[in-house]
């Protein structure tokens, strides 16, 4: 090679050295698919957390609602149960009710602590609790609930990511209320039977 096209070279090399005119779109190409990739996180992980959060809210209200029945007049009706359950859509709203399955029960608890079902109703495709089957409760709502009873009310459901790019499957979402009954003794298994 001569010399003159060595110099060339030289010169080119240095002019392309001082010309940055092109890095900012280099790095933005570079940062744009962790940015895209962090933003459909965000937003899936925003409605995963609120689909959460919603179930929590709909095993609570039932457990509650249950829990606040006055058995001393009547049972609490099947129909009404049904419509504590309905009630879910509206909570759950906008999302879909398919696959959400509920489940409420009343324990009866002895003052050794181990917790059984008196009775239990499903709702949706759930399941029904065996009657006398044994409830696995915490330490703490055992010496709250000793020689008494417990409202149980346990809500699922299969949350399915919006947009599937962060997460790809279904995540079963559960969560699992207990509330004492408010008038201290058991709530009165409906009348009618369990709702469809």
């Amino acid at each position: 090679m001569s010399r003159s096209v060595v110099r060339a070279l030289g010169r080119l090399l240095r002019r392309f050295r001082r010309n940055d005119s092109g890095v900012a779109a280099v790095e933005f190409a570079l940062i744009l698919p962790f940015l895209l990739l962090l933003y459909m996180g965000s937003i899936e992980a925003s409605s995963l957390f609120t689909v959460d959060r919603r179930i929590d809210v709909i095993s609570t209200t039932t457990a509650d609602l249950v829990a606040r029945w006055n058995s001393d007049p009547a049972a609490i009706p099947s129909s009404t149960l049904g419509d504590y359950f309905r009630a879910s859509a509206g909570i759950i709203t906008p999302y879909s009710t398919t696959g959400l399955t509920q489940v409420v029960s009343l324990l009866q608890v002895s003052p050794a602590g181990v917790a059984k079902v008196v009775w239990s109703c499903a709702f949706n495709g759930g399941t029904a609790l065996a009657v006398d089957s044994i409830y696995t409760l915490g330490e703490d709502m055992k010496n709250v609930s000793k020689g008494g009873f417990l409202v149980a009310s346990t809500a699922r459901y299969p949350y399915k990511p919006l947009l599937g790019m962060v997460f790809t499957s279904a995540i079963n979402l559960e969560n699992e209320a207990l509330f004492l009954p408010r008038f201290g003794e058991a709530v009165s298994a409906p009348a009618g039977g369990c709702p469809t």
